[in-house]
């Protein structure tokens, strides 16, 4: 009887690279900034965008690196549930799905493009203070006494 393990153990090597934190993109707030370091990496022309309650929002773009938004600057954050976007374009190129297409003009669009990429998350103000997932927030129901 023959054992196969490698498909196994190349299965399961997979699986835990998908599922290391180390290669999520991570969202940290610093000094009252917020800011996101990308699972993709080469990434340009980036923006983060942040979104709330009460028509929140706020964006930074930066040419390469990661942009930040100074959450600090906007003055009385309502709590809530805030959401951010960080989009950019990769180094790999890509067909233009809009290649050949007669636009009208006399140049046609290129036939390859730079491939984009998006990824989100949120985090939550609470008490005027950021909260990231997986942050344990103290319940203080009891005023602080405990």
């Amino acid at each position: 009887m023959k054992i196969r393990i490698k498909p196994l153990l190349l299965a399961g090597a997979g699986l835990c690279l998908i599922a290391s934190p180390a290669l999520a993109g991570t969202a940290a707030v610093s000094a009252g900034k917020l800011s996101v370091q990308s699972q993709q990496s080469s990434l340009s022309n980036v923006t983060l965008t942040v979104s709330g309650p009460d028509g929140f929002s706020a964006s930074e773009t930066t040419v390469f690196g990661s942009p930040s938004v100074s959450l600090s600057d906007y003055d009385g954050l309502a709590d809530g549930v805030y959401n951010w976007q960080l989009s950019g374009v990769t180094t790999r190129r890509v067909r233009n799905p809009k290649a050949g297409f007669d636009n009208g003009r006399a140049e046609l669009g290129p036939e390859f493009i730079n491939k984009s990429y998006i990824e989100s998350g949120s985090f939550r103000i609470i008490g005027g203070v950021p909260h990231m997932p997986g942050d344990q927030v103290e319940n203080d129901q009891d005023g602080g006494a405990k």
